[in-house]
């Protein structure tokens, strides 16, 4: 609400919202960092955006939001002759309450019932950033209706049990026709997984799981005990200790596309425990997987063989695949499970405090809440940058969180801080693995070697190459890929899918943190301990090499051959307009 103030003005703010006790729904759209659609009584009003730059929630009018404003005169708004086209610069006939600083946004009125929102270029000057066509006249209330929650979960009871219903017997279906398997919720202090593992105890499931990763939310993990309790479940916990930090060391902080943290420190862990506590039965974990989360879930089938645990030794059973997050919300109100706090300050998902896939906004929310644990993420990061040459905004700004390639929002943002997006990476890159392309071969060199304790040439069969050589080095194809152990590096001059494989085996053999999850992953069993595969047994499958965390370590080998150091002209005339250069921090990362 202070925000809406802050750039509304307090009458317009609370005729759009109609303050502290209406019933408010955000929903996530896709922005530099945290933003969301304001809906209220049905109609989306705003959309609130985390500013990164100014540290500030900021709050544009939308939509009906826009027609009000206009319509009743209220806050900042424009209305302008011509029709409203996305990128076209007008200067408005008639203005209220607008403050001509830069970057302001106005609510706008055009010719053909059109309206938008602009943003201020100067006085008197406006840029269209959106623009659009009324097709119906809204019918708006004279204020927002002021509705509790509860109000809200009774009016929607009916059809969450029957979800609730439907989820229960499914699962039930799937643990008659499984009844051989062992049957294990997942729990991770998340609002998906709290309303999976309700389901499942309905269903007559009586035993849980959990993850403690090392960096979790000290909240996430009094949820996962306050829910286990509430349920009455068993609950397992597998624990990762410090492989977080160990990883960190070779591979560098992980990145949303660059998840080595993933099977290091929840998949590998994950697998022993239910190597110890299955009992050689096949495990089915009920999990919190939805497919509004993502594509690759969205195509994910609700009963599906779990790739944590190998061909033939378990599966992943979604009872709330098709549920949208807002039946979530309501489902844990309704039980009254226990709800991580942190959803109350505004993070739309719970993983690892230091997580790629989190936004800014929520970074600060932990930086506020556990100084101590943000102090250690950010000194390590501060470290890793001074290393490689990078600019404290790359912390400050959390550009550590993509390493092969920055999305366009991120890539304007560093613009915006007059930094070169590509010497970003490239930079980043060369801290963990010294890669070129020349004649058609790619070299590398990962920074901290780490070699597998097994031969080469059991990893050159793991991809599904003929070895020739033994000990620590090993070539294959007629010596187009070529593995020196001893010296730390890879040459590999195959092609297309060939260079692929051979990036995985050498990343595999050069750089092993011992984490187990090869053999877990095996269906051959051809590989008897970390790290050591034997080559008689190997059937060249590869699903040792997909699981181990080295595999983002070959991608990050083949996009840093790829960038070779070089930088666009455009990066390159940013880069020398920047004031200071690229620093090796400064200040704490402020």
């Amino acid at each position: 609400m202070s925000a809406a103030e802050r750039e509304l003005g307090r009458e317009a703010a609370r005729r759009l919202l109609g303050g502290a006790s209406a019933f408010w729904l955000f929903n996530p759209v896709q922005a530099v960092d945290a933003a969301h659609e304001v809906i209220v009584d049905g109609h989306t009003v705003a959309t609130r955006l985390y500013d990164p730059v100014e540290d500030a929630w900021r709050l544009r009018p939308d939509r009906v939001g826009v027609e009000i404003l206009v319509g009743e005169e209220l806050g900042p708004y424009a209305v302008v002759e011509e029709k409203l086209r996305p990128g076209a610069v007008v200067e408005p006939r008639r203005v209220g309450d607008v403050e001509w600083s830069r970057g302001r946004w106005v609510a706008l009125a055009g010719g053909g019932l059109s309206f938008g929102v602009g943003k201020v270029l100067g006085p008197g000057r406006l840029r269209v950033v959106k623009a659009w066509y009324r097709r119906r006249r809204v019918q708006w209330r004279h204020r927002p209706r002021a509705v509790g929650l509860d109000t809200v979960v009774e009016a929607n009871r009916a059809w969450l049990e029957e979800r609730e219903e439907e989820a229960v017997t499914w699962l039930q279906g799937v643990m008659r026709e499984h009844s051989g398997a062992a049957y294990m919720a997942g729990v991770s202090g998340g609002k998906d997984s709290a309303v999976s593992a309700a389901l499942a105890a309905s269903a007559g499931v009586e035993d849980a799981y959990s993850v403690d990763t090392g960096v979790e939310h000290p909240e996430s993990l009094a949820t996962v005990e306050r829910l286990a309790s509430r349920l009455s479940l068993r609950l397992h916990r597998a624990e990762a200790g410090d492989a977080f930090w160990r990883g960190f060391e070779a591979y560098g902080p992980p990145g949303r596309d660059y998840r080595w943290c993933t099977r290091l420190i929840k998949l590998a862990p994950l697998a022993k425990l239910f190597a110890e506590t299955a009992g050689g039965r096949p495990v089915v974990m009920v999990t919190g997987q939805r497919g509004a989360e993502s594509p690759q879930r969205a195509a994910a089938p609700r009963l599906a063989e779990s790739g944590t645990l190998g061909r033939g030794r378990g599966l992943v059973a979604a009872p709330i695949q098709a549920w949208s997050s807002l039946e979530v919300f309501l489902y844990t109100r309704l039980r009254r499970l226990p709800l991580n706090p942190l959803y109350r300050e505004g993070f739309e998902r719970i993983g690892c405090y230091m997580c790629p896939a989190s936004h800014l906004a929520e970074f600060r929310v932990v930086e506020r809440r556990h100084p101590g644990l943000w102090a250690r993420w950010e000194e390590a990061l501060q470290g890793y940058a001074r290393r490689a040459g990078l600019p404290w905004e790359w912390v400050r700004y959390g550009f550590w969180r993509w390493r092969l390639s920055l999305p366009a929002e991120a890539a304007r943002l560093a613009r915006r801080l007059r930094l070169a997006p590509s010497r970003l990476l490239a930079r980043a890159a060369r801290a963990v693995v010294e890669a070129g392309a020349a004649g058609g071969c790619v070299t590398y060199r990962p920074r901290l070697v780490r070699p597998a304790p097994g031969p080469v040439e059991g990893w050159l069969r793991a991809a599904g190459f003929e070895p020739s050589g033994g000990g620590d080095s090993a070539e294959a194809l007629g010596g187009a890929v070529r593995v020196l152990k001893e010296r730390g590096e890879a040459r590999l001059c195959a092609g297309g899918g060939a260079l692929r494989a051979a990036l995985l085996a050498s990343a595999a053999a050069l750089t092993c943190l011992r984490c187990g999850l090869c053999a877990e992953a095996c269906p051959h069993g051809a590989i008897p301990g970390p790290g050591v595969v034997d080559p008689i047994r190997c059937a060249g499958c590869r699903a040792c090499l997909y699981a181990c965390p080295s595999s983002v370590l070959a991608e990050l080998a083949g996009a840093a051959a790829r960038i070779g150091g070089a930088r666009d002209e455009a990066d390159e005339e940013e880069a020398r307009g920047r004031r200071g250069g690229y620093s090796r921090g400064r200040g704490g990362g402020r």
